[in-house]
């Protein structure tokens, strides 16, 4: 899945000449937690609530007293190390980037005209797509060997149950050579499945209690 697919597109942005009572209102007004910072169509930094919440705390006595507190301009608040993506990059880099540098949105650009945003917001409605957990289903992690054949046979004996297999997320086990697949199907009868599953040899993981 590719971020063009799942990014905001047009956002709202300011200026560096705006003042961060304008940032504050369309922030508040969209709900939204960052603004990019644009300059002649071109991105030049990025504002967050957060952003906003420093410059306030940080207010001269004199600034809050003359009216919005620390009502200066865009500029003088804004991140201008922006980190990007592109609308061909995939939601699974955008995900690594967020997680790993803490952020909460990442500009989309094309050349260096801003296409869009991408927020982590934006990346678990993503997910709540592709794991389709809307609907209650019958959730089941199937060990195996990272075997073709095997993964054929599994999804096989699903289709011979009956059971529609609604999502898969297939991740390496521990043990080398050997997968995860974690399965999503169309199914309440859950001990069926099991023991389906356990009498062609297929491995079955057991929920973790917390006791």
């Amino acid at each position: 899945m590719y971020v063009g697919k799942r990014m905001t597109r047009s956002p709202k942005t300011v200026t560096p000449d705006d003042l961060l009572s304008k940032a504050a209102g369309i922030l508040r007004e969209h709900r939204f937690h960052h603004l990019p910072v644009v300059e002649g169509g071109r991105l030049v930094g990025i504002l967050s609530d957060t952003d906003l919440r420093n410059a306030s705390l940080a207010a001269t006595p004199r600034e809050a007293g003359e009216g919005q507190p620390g009502d200066r301009p865009v500029r003088e608040v804004m991140r201008t190390e922006v980190w990007s993506l592109t609308p061909e990059d995939s939601v699974e880099d955008a995900l690594l980037i967020l997680t790993r540098e803490k952020f909460g949105a990442l500009p989309v650009l094309e050349g260096d005209r801003l296409v869009g945003i991408i927020t982590r917001a934006d990346l678990l409605n993503a997910f709540v797509d592709i794991l389709d957990v809307n609907e209650v289903f019958f959730c089941v992690d199937v060990t195996f060997p990272r075997n073709l054949a095997r993964f054929e046979e599994l999804i096989a004996l699903f289709g011979g149950m009956g059971v529609e297999v609604r999502s898969c997320i297939i991740s390496p086990q521990g043990e080398i050579g050997a997968v995860n697949a974690h399965l999503r199907v169309a199914t309440i009868d859950g001990p069926a499945v099991r023991r389906v599953l356990r009498e062609r040899g297929f491995e079955i993981a057991e929920p973790v209690s917390s006791l």
